[in-house]
């Protein structure tokens, strides 16, 4: 069962997550860089798109596990970063192969909402009349109440799902289950977190548009510098909601308070 854990974790959730940055920021810069390099290769086919969605949460468990080692202190090899390929394949790849059919079906949603108005919208968007452009934004309306009502849970559901299979041993379905029960018993913690976590983000993308990096290659440069901080405090975040038993003389990474009724 998750604990509730007060608002003013939300910032040591970043803070932790930092510290175990500063820990190992060589390592960190490495299992970036092979991130984004796995990510990179889904523009090479659909298929391969699909595949790395699949995966992608497996190579995700490589990443925790290698925050449990800065949290204690060992060190961190590279090849820790595919550990997740050789335990627990199944329930991970499960949860990637959910969360990206999920995200398909929303998005066949929308096009089937949008309908020709849509594509002509996307290819031709000075072509609406302000009749046809009413008409889309309505069916946008929609569509979006749709995509949120049914994305939103799935995306909690996959926040801690990889955690939970990786550091406690859940199932897939488990972990889906258990991940959405402990986001919506700290909904206030989590929104002040993800907000912080936005803010960060957006300072990034706007020094980089500043610097002279165009807007939509600035946030994708952004997010990948953010990419450990945030691995990192949702490594926190999830032992602060779920803990492990104290053991004598441990001194969490989130100095997490005990818990609130």
């Amino acid at each position: 069962m998750p604990r509730r854990v007060p608002l003013g974790q939300s910032w040591r959730w970043i803070s932790g997550g930092w510290r175990l940055v500063m820990r190992k920021p060589l390592t960190w810069i490495v299992f970036t860089l092979i991130t984004w390099t796995f990510v990179s290769a889904a523009a090479v086919h659909p298929i391969v798109f699909a595949l790395v969605g699949v995966f992608l949460p497996v190579l995700l468990a490589g990443w925790f596990k290698a925050c449990v080692n800065a949290e204690a202190g060992r060190s961190i090899p590279v090849t820790m970063l595919f550990d997740g390929f050789r335990s627990s394949v199944r329930d991970l790849a499960a949860i990637g192969g959910v969360n990206m059919m999920t995200n398909l079906v929303l998005m066949l949603v929308m096009l089937a909402l949008g309908g020709d108005l849509l594509t002509q919208a996307l290819r031709e968007p000075e072509s609406l009349s302000a009749e046809q452009a009413t008409a889309l934004r309505d069916r946008m309306s929609v569509a979006l109440v749709i995509v949120a009502g049914f994305g939103l849970p799935m995306a909690l559901a996959a926040w801690f799902a990889p955690a939970g299979v990786t550091l406690d041993g859940q199932r897939g379905l488990e972990a889906l289950l258990a991940s959405l029960r402990a986001i919506l018993r700290n909904a206030l913690a989590f929104g002040l977190y993800v907000t912080m976590l936005v803010c960060f983000a957006m300072g990034l993308v706007t020094l980089l548009t500043i610097a002279g990096v165009p807007r939509v290659p600035a946030m994708e440069i952004a997010f990948w510098l953010l990419m450990p901080l945030l691995v990192t405090s949702v490594y926190v975040s999830y032992r602060d909601i779920y803990p492990l038993p104290a053991a004598p003389g441990d001194t969490p990474v989130s100095e997490a308070p005990s818990d609130v009724p």
